[in-house]
This record gives C-alpha cells, sequence and structure tokens, in this order.
C-alpha cells in the first residue's frame, strides 16, 4: 500500500512539473489569439469606416468634410479613426462615376511573437470602399 502512495505522490509532481514547461507556450499562443481577435475587429471597424464614408459620399460628393466626419462616427469603441486616416477619392463630380473612401490604420501588436514578425510591431491596414454617384450633374 505505501508503494502507491509514493507512486501518486511522484505522478503529481510530475505532471506539475509537465504543466510548469507548457504553460509558457499555452500562454503565448492564447495571447496570439487575442491579437488575431483584436485585429479581426480593427479590420471591420474600419471597413464599416469606409462604407460609411462612401455610402455618404455617394449623395453628397462634394462635402469632404461631412464625409470624413461619418467615417469618423461609423467607428467607435476600441477603434478610434481619426480625420488624417481619411481619404476621398473622387477624380469627377458626376452622377454614375465612382467615389472611393479609404481608411488607414496602423495596428498595434501586442503580442511578443507576432510583434517580433512585424515589422517595428506595426501591422497598416487600409480598407477601401467605393460608391457611384447617385445624384444628377452636379
Amino acid at each position: 500500500m505505501k508503494g502507491k502512495r509514493k507512486g501518486t505522490q511522484r505522478e503529481k509532481g510530475q505532471s506539475l512539473a509537465e504543466f510548469a514547461i507548457v504553460l509558457p507556450f499555452l500562454l503565448v499562443i492564447l495571447a496570439g489569439v487575442l491579437d488575431l481577435g483584436r485585429l479581426y475587429y480593427v479590420s471591420v471597424s474600419i471597413s464599416d469606416a469606409a462604407a460609411e464614408g462612401a455610402a455618404y459620399a455617394a449623395i453628397n460628393p462634394d462635402d469632404v468634410t461631412e464625409i470624413i466626419a461619418r467615417a469618423q462616427a461609423a467607428s467607435t469603441g476600441l477603434v478610434q479613426v481619426q480625420s488624417d486616416m481619411v481619404e476621398v477619392d473622387c477624380p469627377v463630380v458626376a452622377s454614375g462615376q465612382p467615389v472611393t473612401v479609404t481608411v488607414h490604420y496602423d495596428f498595434v501588436v501586442a503580442t511578443p511573437v507576432l510583434n517580433a514578425i512585424v515589422a517595428d510591431g506595426i501591422l497598416p491596414l487600409h480598407a477601401i470602399a467605393t460608391e457611384v454617384i447617385l445624384k444628377g450633374d452636379l
């Protein structure tokens, strides 16, 4: 009987040692998954901001300040789009012509392993949305 108890204690110690060795790898994997989730969230947010700006630009292509304001208003929560991150391109202001809104965002990687892979720990993201001007000839 005593032999079984000693063996059980040794197995518990071995399990604890294995867990201590594996834990850092599990934490790095978990942090990487969280970082990828943040990346997806930011990608969706700036895509929504660009789409909102383009939708407004389809109706009012001349009002660049309001186009930028609409794109900024669409980004709330963790992602804040500044006015210098939004670019409006409308070569010809006429019905049926395209208007493009681009949102640039620098995503800062938090995971040390991904930070080493990405240059300077910053991943530049771009979201582009294009709509057709709906108004009559301006």
